[in-house]
């Protein structure tokens, strides 16, 4: 059978052109892998590294960190405990010792799974190709980023040993929290050093870099607990541990920070260390070179000096009268009142406790001095045990009795009163009057209304505490905890 001379001109053709886009392909590609970073050793890694504040007393006050990298702990490979390094490769990419960079049976099937769900539900990145990625690129999602991160992740298996990717990984990776790498998420989330970790911890560290947002333990405890219970499944079936220590493991109490102890402490003297730091060294040298440094802040004597500060601002407000409500609720919209009453209880629950129990089960409990302070009271506890007398916090009126003098309120889990004398100097609020006996209200009923969202300090733990007499001989019967108005 003969061909036309412009069926052969057209086979010709497609195959010079084929030859040619082969070649183009080829030169950028090859342009694209020179133009990468070089990674030629671990210590070409030079992370952005986070500087910490110390007390006179050793107690750590603040951190500084550029705005780019959070917090950041560089832990040679040498220091990474082995269950850390165990939990991350089981639960991340259990072939990583073996492979040359990638899983092809784990990328075939994460298409054949996503395809089947009809989105994207499992990713196929070994640890080689995220370190690759975390360090030097984007994470837009186009052909171009993938094939760089393909070369990049050759380039460093080529270059590197498998420890030293690890090395650079558990150190780069991002765990939530503004925290970098294992040792700092350490502390974050557990307020330890990264040697001190149990087992269960380093599980549920390594459960985040999934998606540290969705399997934070601070914000979805029973998320977080469950990706922990895959991790150690995972290392079970990789022959890091045992099925007895995966139940114990899985089984364990973990102490998850809520926040950071030292987040609100002497914020002023840090940041005017801050800055005689920069002018001084520079803010490159301060914010990115992982100093430590060591001041003369006595944190007791700072935290009383911040608490009397506070008393007298609060006092001299008071003098010019009271400036309202925060808010006006109707006492018949249970659910707005409950969500005041929640929202009161959770951030009373947050300042006096920095860690909550993370149960087996998931859920969690914040109280976790609940049975203690019940055993050292010296008389029963009509408040919350995250409450202490001088607390001041939000409560919602829900009586007013201009007869006997008083206004009731709900706060937290409570119910309290306040008699006239200790609202007595709410007059509507004039700068501009010199306070007096004079501009003394005469009924709770000025001041106050149902439905009214104020801010009360808790007087005492009884329904007498800091009540005058005849108003605690009226609420003989009540033993309900007293309170005072606040603005």
């Amino acid at each position: 059978m003969k061909i036309s001379k412009f069926v052969r001109r057209l086979l010709i053709i497609n195959v010079v052109g084929g030859f040619a886009l082969g070649l183009f392909i080829l030169g950028y590609i090859s342009f694209l892998y020179t133009s990468l970073p070089n990674m030629i050793t671990a210590a070409d890694y030079k992370p952005l590294l986070s500087s910490d504040i110390y007390a006179r007393g050793g107690e750590k006050i603040g951190e500084l960190y550029s705005s780019k990298q959070g917090v950041r702990i560089l832990t040679p490979y040498e220091e990474l405990p082995k269950n850390i390094i165990d939990a991350f490769v089981s639960a991340e990419d259990g072939t990583f010792f073996t492979h040359t960079g990638f899983n092809f049976f784990g990328i075939l099937r994460a298409v054949w799974a996503n395809t089947i769900s009809g989105q994207k539900r499992q990713g196929a990145s070994t640890i080689s190709q995220q370190t690759a990625r975390t360090l030097f690129l984007s994470s837009e999602k186009t052909y171009i980023r993938k094939l760089k991160e393909a070369l990049l992740t050759y380039k460093m298996e080529k270059n590197l040993k498998k420890e030293e990717i690890l090395y650079l990984y558990l150190n780069q990776i991002y765990l939530g929290q503004g925290a970098y790498g294992v040792a700092a998420a350490s502390e974050t989330y557990f307020r330890k050093k990264l040697a001190d970790l149990t087992l269960a911890e380093c599980a549920m560290l390594a459960g985040l870099p999934t998606s540290p947002s969705r399997l934070n333990p601070v914000l979805t405890p029973k998320k977080a607990k469950d990706r922990q219970a895959y991790t150690l499944h995972r290392m079970v079936e990789e022959g890091y541990i045992t099925e007895e220590e995966a139940t114990k493991a899985t089984n364990e109490t973990l102490k998850i920070q809520t926040r950071k102890a030292y987040k609100d402490t002497g914020p002023y003297f840090v940041e005017t260390v801050r800055q005689m730091l920069v002018k001084e060294l520079g803010e490159e040298a301060v914010l990115t070179q992982g100093m430590k440094i060591y001041t003369s802040l006595d944190l007791k004597a700072q935290i009383k000096a911040m608490e009397s500060v506070q008393v007298g601002v609060r006092n001299v407000d008071k003098k010019r009268g009271w400036r309202g409500p925060k808010a006006r609720i109707e006492l018949t919209d249970t659910a707005a009142v409950d969500k005041v009453l929640k929202d009161s209880r959770d951030k009373m629950v947050r300042d006096r406790f920095t860690l909550m129990d993370l149960l087996p089960d998931g859920t969690t409990f914040s109280f976790e001095t609940y049975e203690e302070l019940k055993k050292q009271a010296k008389e029963p506890l009509n408040i919350p045990p995250y409450l202490k007398i001088g607390d001041i916090v939000d409560a919602v009126v829900t009586r007013v009795d201009d007869a006997a003098g008083i206004a009731y309120v709900r706060f937290t889990e409570s119910q309290g009163v306040i008699p006239l004398a200790n609202m007595a100097w709410a007059r509507p609020f004039n700068p501009d009057l010199f306070p007096g006996e004079h501009l003394n209200i005469k009924k709770p009923s000025t001041a106050l209304a149902p439905g009214n969202v104020v801010l009360v300090k808790v007087l005492g733990n009884t329904y007498t505490a800091g009540l005058p007499a005849d108003v605690a001989q009226h609420l003989q019967s009540k033993r309900q905890p007293g309170v005072d108005a606040r603005r």
